[in-house]
């Protein structure tokens, strides 16, 4: 590539790095898709019907998180008048609508069914009612990060703010190496479990409604204080901050591609 046209992308390169996190979030989407699909065929091929619950099982650990960041949003929220009714695990069973008198939180809502669930009651027609609903409804989003994160450094000793495609290193010096043995599959469960259900998003519309509203009012009302500038400065900076998610999105791409690989080899395997 001639010079000038190097020069010519370099002014849309951070455009290229803000794009890339919705690039990796969309292949991130299709390669788990593409994961479950092979789990699917391999349970049922092996056990019938009853190995269409492989998914659900494989992913257990990431149902606990995605169960108990619910909980621990009600719970912080008890002083307004939340009550955590009942929570369970490992109870595969038909989805339930929801109930009177207060909100159910669900995970596992494929095929109709769900491995867990968080039951709550709070005071109807509050403003911190929606809040904690809102808040509760999209916790698991936050608590599968901060394990992600936690997941990472037992990995590599590392945290995923290090990583850098100019001095990558997998391991920190003298860190086990073993840890590579389990986390890598642990991150595939959190990751599997950490978007909020449709369910979920139903119950923090109000409250994600209102906030993205103060956000945009908050934005408006420092660009007219000029204490916030669109300008290059600020497009540097927020590419630097899409750089290390798009880093991270590649981690969980190379994940997903290895686990995909070892599935299809087992699926050749059952096919047989």
């Amino acid at each position: 590539m001639d010079p000038t046209s190097a020069a010519q992308l370099k002014i849309y390169e951070p455009w290229f790095i803000i794009a890339g996190v919705f690039v990796c979030f969309i292949l991130l989407r299709f390669t788990r898709k593409a994961l479950r699909r092979r789990i699917d065929e391999i349970g049922y091929r092996l056990r019938g019907e009853r190995g269409l619950l492989f998914w659900f099982w494989l992913n257990a650990p990431g149902v606990i998180v995605h169960e108990l960041s619910h909980a621990l949003v009600v719970l912080l929220f008890r002083p307004f008048g939340f009550r955590i009714t009942s929570i369970s695990f490992f109870h595969i069973q038909p989805q339930q609508q929801r109930g009177p008198g207060g909100r159910v939180v669900k995970s596992g809502r494929r095929q109709s069914l769900q491995l867990g669930e968080v039951q709550y009651i709070r005071p109807s027609g509050r403003f911190m009612s929606y809040v904690g609903d809102g808040m509760s409804a999209i916790a698991p989003l936050f608590g599968g990060i901060g394990m992600l994160l936690l997941l990472y450094w037992v990995a590599t000793g590392y945290s995923l703010w290090d990583l850098s495609i100019q001095h990558f290193q997998l391991l920190r010096p003298g860190w086990p190496w073993w840890t590579l043995v389990f986390a890598p599959y642990l991150i595939l469960t959190v990751t599997s479990e950490f978007w909020p259900s449709h369910q979920d998003w139903r119950g923090a519309r109000w409250f994600l409604m209102g906030l993205a509203s103060l956000l945009l009012a908050a934005v408006a009302f420092l660009y007219l204080l000029k204490y916030l500038v669109f300008n290059n400065a600020l497009l540097q900076q927020v590419s630097a901050i899409a750089l290390h998610i798009d880093l991270a999105l590649g981690v969980l791409l190379v994940l997903d591609l290895l686990f995909l690989l070892i599935a299809e080899l087992l699926l050749q395997l059952v096919r047989r």
